[in-house]
């Protein structure tokens, strides 16, 4: 093969996404170059504290993002001292000063940096030295996110030239098409010379021969294949065994030096090969690819549906391309959508979102409706739904069941008819650990040994030892345990103390979680102060004692109300009692009293009659009709509601013999008196001493501007006998301010 000819099968098989372009190791697989360890409890214990210190590093990365964005664009400098004080760290807060929108550009930056955040280097142990006796370290690593690599050999270095070929592409409608597999991997295999070979794909590539995964022939045809990819890579030879499986001819060993062939399971293989249906030997997880159009059949589920049952094939394409176009409406109802708030625009964001395959609680975010869209027409705060449409769809009033019948309609229709349509063709997607290992064995067999599988935390820690025991290598992928039942309980209250903090010290708090249907929050509860104003009403209702306890604020405001009963029955006290803590809370949450008096005056529900004690109200048609026709006549000045025109105010003498009218309830008598005990009017008998003493001294300032008042003679004056003679000239003449009477001499005054 020519050097021209190689150029040419390897850019058509990169083309195809049949091969990947030559990169290194270390970029397909994150163990490669990594030294194998003894297992030991130091060493999992290092590497639960590594991926715990990168998860606390994202979320310290989001929280710092989230001070910053609720402090807005222009925060005032009282305001960042007080973010400081909560915990802003200073040097973020510096470099957010130091540019224009640095507030809103600084947050950008933290939340990509904790999505770009890097995870610690896979840990790589030796297999053999795995046992029993360290499940419990290696459960509690995997729950922090490890990721770990049980290997039976050591790696190849990261820095060595890798290609991935993805064998399921060389299946066609005719089969297994073995002159184009046989050419792209000899052609990789003289291009990479010393480097790896790694085969991607062979679980997609059985079902495409319309062959079961946990069946023999599904088994020997892949073994096959890795023995037929090695053969042409490695110029290893092929027996006849494995060339009979696939209709072909065994071939000898050539004697050229080509590159190592493997099976690796990669992390990610969108970016390297984005055709590849499944990784390394594991079988395909999901038979379902997406387009512009909804979801369909992948090319390997299709080709599987046309060697089994052909003639039933388009029927299960309508099937499924149907379930991505009704989501919406099947799953919560466009209608309700509407009447909550969603657009058009909203709805048909959502539509494309679901019909390209995305969740529910992706299709409802924040990055797929839009700022604009959350802000302006639900009214809620866009950063509180980054990731999370399940919480905006609960903070729209969808309930718990709701949201869950939604989630399973959407994202588990197409799945569902697939997988109906692979059961009834006998082809079961839903493959055991057992199986899967099996599988990667008679691969590896093949290969000669190179053959790594991956185990999640779905399968556990039996799995591994299964495979290891079978000479396989094992990547353990753990994935950051969300907090158990004790800790989001203790956080839940955490979270309630937190808000009656904030609400004593009159600070709303913003919680991510506390946001309600209107999107606005909760309003602020105005707590009493600790030493306060108000009245004790004692009267009688159709001969029941009622005793009328209120509280009052600074200004003289209705706060609280308690309602004591006499000789009353403990049910019929305990729910008077408690009707007025409600109302209380009420009313301190800023409910108008207003809307108290209208919703229970004249209610009507025994005892009632007449009333005693009162001297504004003498008949009620209930208690509650009492207390809040009291509560309006004192507070809110509603005399229509009385039914005695007195305008006592327990306190003065009362209009009848008063000498001055009640003056107006004014601010500074609220600091002393009770406005509802007093009714709204300043009695008569009570004098505000500062107010007072400060219009006396006014009136002494301008008396004293306006008046020059004379100095009086010791005599008095002969006229009128008064002392009052003061002199109005030097030559001595005077004058009475009180008679007039002038004295041409001080010496006519009689001594």
């Amino acid at each position: 093969m020519k050097t021209a000819e190689i150029e040419s099968i390897l850019e058509a098989a990169e083309a195809d996404s049949l091969l990947s372009p030559e990169m290194e190791f270390g970029t397909a697989f994150r163990a490669a170059g990594r030294r194998r360890r003894p297992v030991t409890d130091e060493s999992l214990r290092n590497v639960a504290s590594a991926y715990a210190s990168a998860g606390l590093l994202g979320a310290s990365q989001i929280a710092t993002a989230e001070m910053l964005e609720r402090l807005g664009n222009a925060p005032r400098n009282a305001e960042l001292a007080e973010a400081i004080a909560s915990g802003l760290p200073q040097d973020i807060l510096e470099e957010a000063l130091r540019q224009p929108d640095g507030f809103v550009r600084t947050a950008d930056a933290l939340r990509i940096a904790a999505a770009n955040n890097q995870p610690p280097p896979t840990a790589v142990f030796s297999a053999e030295s795995a046992s029993k006796e360290f499940d419990a370290l290696l459960l509690g690593a995997l729950k922090e996110g490890a990721e770990i690599l049980l290997a039976q050999e050591d790696l190849a270095p990261a820095r060595l030239a890798c290609r991935l070929l993805d064998v399921s592409l060389a299946i066609s409608p005719d089969g297994l098409e073995a002159d184009l597999l046989c050419s792209v991997a000899e052609a990789a295999g003289r291009s990479l010379g010393d480097g790896l070979l790694v085969i991607h794909g062979l679980g997609a590539a059985v079902l495409s021969l319309g062959l079961a995964y946990d069946s023999d022939d599904g088994r020997a045809v892949a073994a096959a294949l890795c023995a037929l990819v090695k053969s042409c890579a490695a110029g290893t030879s092929l027996t006849a065994a494995h060339a009979g499986v696939l209709g072909l001819e065994a071939r000898r060993a050539s004697s050229r030096k080509s590159c190592a062939v493997a099976i690796l399971p990669s992390a990610d293989l969108s970016d390297l090969m984005p055709d590849c249906e499944s990784e390394g030997a594991a079988p395909v997880r999901t038979v379902l690819a997406y387009s512009d159009e909804g979801p369909t059949l992948a090319r390997c589920a299709r080709l599987a549906i046309s060697r089994t049952a052909p003639e039933s094939l388009p029927t299960i394409l309508g099937s499924v391309a149907n379930c991505g176009g009704d989501d919406l409406e099947s799953a919560l109802g466009a209608d309700r959508l509407r009447d909550r708030g969603f657009s058009e625009a909203a709805l048909d964001r959502v539509s494309r979102a679901l019909s390209e395959g995305l969740p529910l609680n992706a299709a409802f975010s924040r990055w797929v409706l839009g700022d604009e869209i959350i802000s302006e027409d639900l009214k809620l705060a866009p950063e509180n739904f980054d990731s999370d449409g399940l919480a905006l769809l609960s903070a729209m009033g969808f309930s718990r069941k709701d949201i869950a019948n939604a989630e399973a309609s959407v994202n588990g229709t197409a799945e569902d008819v697939a997988a109906n349509a692979f059961r009834q063709c006998g082809l079961d997607l839903s493959v055991s650990a057992e199986a899967e290992i099996a599988f990667a064995t008679a691969c590896s067999d093949a290969l000669g040994g190179q053959t790594t599988i991956r185990v999640s935390g779905r399968n556990g820690l039996d799995m591994a030892d299964t495979a290891i025991a079978a000479g396989l290598s094992a990547l353990l992928v753990g994935i950051r345990a969300p907090a158990n039942e004790e800790v989001a309980e203790r956080m839940d209250r955490i979270l309630e103390l937190a808000d009656e903090l904030a609400t004593e010290a009159e600070v709303p708090y913003e919680s991510s979680h506390g946001v309600g249907p209107s999107g606005q929050g909760q309003n602020a509860r105005t707590r009493l102060p600790d030493r306060r104003k108000g009245y004790i009403q004692k009267a009688s209702v159709g001969g029941h004692k009622v005793y009328l306890h209120t509280g009052e604020f600074d200004d003289g405001a209705l706060g609280e109300i308690f309602i004591d009963m006499h000789k009353e029955g403990a049910a019929f006290r305990s729910l008077m009692n408690n009707f007025a803590i409600a109302t209380s809370i009420g009313l301190q949450y800023g409910v108008p009293l207003e809307e108290f008096v209208d919703a229970f005056v004249f209610t009507r529900f025994e005892p009632a009659g007449a009333v005693t004690g009162n001297d504004r109200i003498t008949k009620a048609t209930s208690i509650l009709d009492y207390i809040f026709r009291e509560l309006a006549v004192s507070y809110l000045g509603r005399d229509d509601l009385a039914e005695v025109d007195v305008t006592h105010d327990g306190l003065g003498r009362g209009a009848g013999d008063g000498t001055r009218e009640p003056a107006e309830f004014t601010e500074e008598a609220a600091q002393l008196i009770s406005r509802g005990f007093s009714r709204g009017q300043l009695p008569d008998n009570i004098v505000i001493l500062d107010k007072k003493r400060e219009e006396k001294l006014s009136e002494d300032e301008s008396e004293s501007d306006s008046l020059n008042a004379p100095e009086y003679l010791s005599d008095a004056c002969p006229n009128c006998g008064s002392f009052t003679v003061f002199q109005i000239s030097e030559d001595g003449e005077a004058e009475c301010d009180t008679c007039g009477q002038e004295l041409q001499d001080t010496s006519e005054i009689p001594s």
